[in-house]
């Protein structure tokens, strides 16, 4: 192979090495979203000072999580494994968070 050869064996071998990242990083993302399940109500909100001060959620059932929707205490958070829509019961009222819409946003899933 001559120099030109190997530097567009290169760049194709870059490229199809990229698509398959967007791939796999596109599904591990979807799959993240709508792979688990919630049926809790948040018992407490707070500033984690060993965690750089973010904003952390305590539910009812114990578990902890990063704060990534404004919940307000209170909240109860519905959420079935393979749904893409959380729903928040606040008050008389009911929110639905779609995580897809969320994400793409963010311009994590395009």
């Amino acid at each position: 192979m001559n120099y030109n050869a190997k530097n567009i064996f290169v760049l194709f071998a870059l490229f199809i090495s990229v698509i398959i990242l967007i791939i796999v990083l596109r599904k591990t993302t979807k799959d993240s979203l709508t792979d688990y399940e919630i049926f809790a109500k948040v018992i407490n909100i707070y500033r984690d000072k060993n965690e750089h001060h973010f904003l952390f959620v305590k539910y009812s059932d114990d578990r902890v999580e990063l704060l990534d929707y404004p919940y307000k205490l209170g909240d109860s958070i519905s959420k079935k494994k393979g749904d893409s829509i959380e729903y928040i019961f606040r008050g008389d009222r009911i929110i639905q968070n779609n995580l897809f819409e969320k994400a793409r946003k963010e311009k994590i899933l395009k």
